[in-house]
């Protein structure tokens, strides 16, 4: 009668120690980036998103040295009825100097005119950190929102995507890829190990 074949359980390998460092600093990697990468999204989409805001791009250097092209600024949305009654000089505004262009500008506000009670009468001036002069006096109307704050150096990046990529495509991507990787650091290694009291 032939011998029955030896009792094997499983048991974690432990890998060598290079092995192992290297696999703390990818895990380190991984959850830097996935809390960087949150921190970053929540900050430029989510919060202004929940204040009828959004997350902008400072393009130009008019607002060095607060703002620097490549920052994002975060800004909350303003109801035009809202700008004479909250708006004060020092603050940073974005709005759109001509009705007929989409373009928006950032800068602080200098001045706030208000010559009846009603909305429409009321204008707001403005300058650039790094103007010499005054922005042309802008209604009421033409405020879209107040800087809450800014996020260095990444609006040149996140332009960049949405230019050339679809962004749907590359947070979908970034998910995978981060679940892939969760599941191959989390992964035990096992190996086969022969019962040592069997014999023949």
């Amino acid at each position: 009668m032939l011998p029955s074949p030896p009792p094997v359980h499983r048991a974690v390998k432990r890998p060598p120690l290079v092995v192992r460092g290297l696999r703390g600093l990818g895990w380190a990697l991984f959850w830097s980036s996935l809390v960087a990468i949150v921190g970053i999204a929540t900050a430029v989409y989510i919060i202004p998103q929940a204040k009828a805001g959004a997350g902008l791009t400072v393009l130009t250097g008019s607002m060095v040295p607060a703002y620097n092209p490549g920052d994002i600024v975060a800004v909350r949305g303003i109801k035009p009825h809202e700008v004479c009654e909250h708006l004060e000089p020092g603050q940073v505004v974005t709005f759109m100097p001509n009705a007929d262009d989409n373009m928006l500008v950032t800068h602080r506000v200098v001045s706030v005119s208000e010559t009846s009670s009603d909305y429409e009468d009321c204008t707001v001036t403005t300058r650039g950190d790094a103007n010499n002069v005054d922005d042309a006096p802008i209604p009421a109307r033409a405020v879209k929102g107040v800087v809450m704050y800014r996020v260095p150096y990444v609006g040149f990046v996140i332009n960049h995507v949405q230019q050339t990529t679809d962004e749907r495509n590359v947070a979908m991507g970034g998910a995978a890829g981060f679940m892939i990787a969760a599941f191959y650091f989390m992964m035990p290694r096992t190996v086969k190990v022969r019962d040592p009291e069997w014999h023949i």
